[in-house]
């Protein structure tokens, strides 16, 4: 039998994505800072809020903010508004300005509301990833977790720390392997 009339499709398939683009296909994943990530501490201001009102209630009904009652309750109420607006203005920061995006070759990193700053670290350069979820993370905020990507070559982040992602074990795997796959080919390109 004669194999000229053997194609391999791969190619096929190849060529015609190819020849569309004239450039490998770039794939992207991309996400953002969940706010999941905050509901312990979410809990946490509850708790606090709780007691500060519970507190001054209790000193009211005992008698110990008689003669400093209205500036007791002043106090209380200012510092639970400013507890909260810290919590709403960290989390609209957080949810609205951190974004991540992983293609083929690099992560880009995008923060900030009214400046903005996007950096990027070649995947090639990344030594390890570590998938962190501490037990706050699993139990109250919903499964969230934290990569921790380390580097040697890229100077402005040896140490890049992802927090607040949602389907954490997806994005690690798709970072890690998205790094081997670069370094297997660099490996192959360079003879190594």
């Amino acid at each position: 039998m004669s194999q000229n009339n053997i194609s391999p499709t791969v190619d096929v398939e190849n060529s015609v994505t190819n020849e569309k683009n004239d450039k490998p296909e770039k794939e992207e994943v991309q996400w953002g800072y969940s706010g999941k990530a905050m509901r312990a501490q979410c809990f946490l201001y509850w708790v606090v809020t709780f007691l500060l009102f519970g507190g001054g209630v209790y000193l009211t009904i005992t008698g110990l903010l008689d003669a400093a009652y209205f500036w007791a309750w002043i106090g209380i109420v200012v510092f639970a508004a400013v507890l909260w607006i810290q919590f709403f203005a960290t989390y609209c920061y957080r949810t609205w300005s951190l974004r991540y995006k992983l293609t083929n070759h690099r992560l880009y990193t995008y923060q900030g509301l009214f400046t903005k700053t996007s950096d990027s670290m070649e995947l090639v350069y990344i030594e390890d990833v570590q998938l962190v979820q501490t037990f706050f993370d699993r139990v109250f905020n919903g499964g969230v977790g934290r990569l921790v990507i380390f580097s040697s070559a890229d100077k402005t982040h040896r140490q890049l720390v992802i927090a607040g992602i949602e389907n954490p074990q997806s994005i690690f795997e798709k970072v890690d392997i998205a790094r081997a796959d670069v370094r297997a080919k660099r490996a192959i390109i360079s003879g190594s």
